[in-house]
């Protein structure tokens, strides 16, 4: 195989893409939440050094919280992350684990590429309209949202992988390409 140039971009897109399609078509919840752990912290050190308001979980969010609040915010956020990539303290330990924490950091990651002029990662929209609403400003025909909100919803009822497959799809006849 031959050597590949990746920037640091290159690399946290790439993660979140994986942690994206992995979060809709796999039950691995502990790879999809390393994925998106890994994406995250680096564009939370990214982020830092720009002074960009995202990724805000882990930054300006504790600030505004009490220092034991902070403290028990960080361990809630850092314990999974750290618990999957280390064993060297605690070899038979286990943990309790939720799956939605995985969404929150994909959601507060996503939310740096908003604003960002760089490329956005591909499955972007995928994930903001999963977990997402209509602005008002995009339909702003209150009865025209409402039904474009509950066939997201319909959609979403049947699952996570049957929205991923109607999501690519939709995608991939709107640029004209194969799913």
């Amino acid at each position: 195989m031959q050597k590949i140039q990746v920037t640091k971009f290159d690399a946290i897109r790439a993660q979140l893409d994986a942690a994206i399609e992995l979060y809709f078509l796999s039950e691995n919840a502990i790879a999809t939440h390393t994925l998106a752990a890994a994406a995250y912290n680096a564009l939370r050190d990214i982020a830092k050094r720009e002074g960009a308001e995202h990724p805000f979980l882990k930054t300006e969010y504790l600030k505004c919280l009490s220092e034991p609040e902070a403290q028990r915010t960080i361990r809630f956020l850092n314990d999974p992350e750290n618990f999957f990539k280390h064993a060297d303290r605690d070899p038979h330990a286990s943990i309790s684990f939720d799956p939605y924490l995985t969404e929150l950091l994909l959601m507060d990651a996503l939310a740096y590429f908003r604003t960002s002029s760089g490329p956005k990662p591909k499955y972007y929209d995928i994930f903001k309209v999963w977990v997402g609403n209509i602005r008002k400003d995009a339909l702003e025909d209150d009865a025209l949202r409402s039904m474009v909100e509950a066939v997201r919803d319909a959609i979403k009822a049947k699952g996570k992988a049957e929205f991923w497959k109607f999501m690519i799809e939709y995608l991939a006849s709107r640029s004209g390409r194969q799913p």
